[in-house]
């Protein structure tokens, strides 16, 4: 079964999917002074959600189903070529990071936070560029 299903491409969908991304990774640069964690995990957020607005500009979107955020990931690593390999490696560590802070005790560094923002906004921007190609 496909970890991903077709949905009509809605570039208001994409917008407001997109600018609550780049909602996120402001939120994310401002908690840095205060929660190292907290500035991660919302960067990751805006990953997500870029990567969510990525996939709808493709028409489609993840099955609800367990590990769909690896789902997210393998179709932007898989669509947008441009991106450093490098990007998807932290983008796959800061999930799994994520996940152990939110069930575990996990430390988030000050320096791991403010990658993870340079990161996201980093992303978002070739998120950005690529949907431009598509959606106008």
């Amino acid at each position: 079964m496909s970890k991903t299903k077709p949905q009509q491409i809605n570039p208001r969908q994409i917008k407001q999917f997109f600018t609550d991304a780049q909602k996120r990774a402001i939120a994310a640069r401002k908690n840095l002074a205060i929660d190292a964690e907290a500035a991660y995990e919302i960067a990751y957020e805006a990953m997500i959600k870029g990567s969510l607005s990525l996939m709808l500009s493709h028409g489609q979107r993840p099955r609800k189903q367990l590990g769909h955020h690896i789902a997210i990931i393998e179709f932007v690593q898989k669509n947008l070529p441009r991106c450093p390999a490098t990007m998807f490696t932290l983008f796959d560590r800061m999930r799994r990071k994520r996940n152990d802070a939110f069930y575990d005790v996990t430390i988030i560094s000050d320096t791991e936070a403010q990658e993870a923002v340079s990161t996201a906004e980093q992303f978002l921007l070739i998120v950005e560029t690529d949907i431009k190609k598509r959606i106008p």
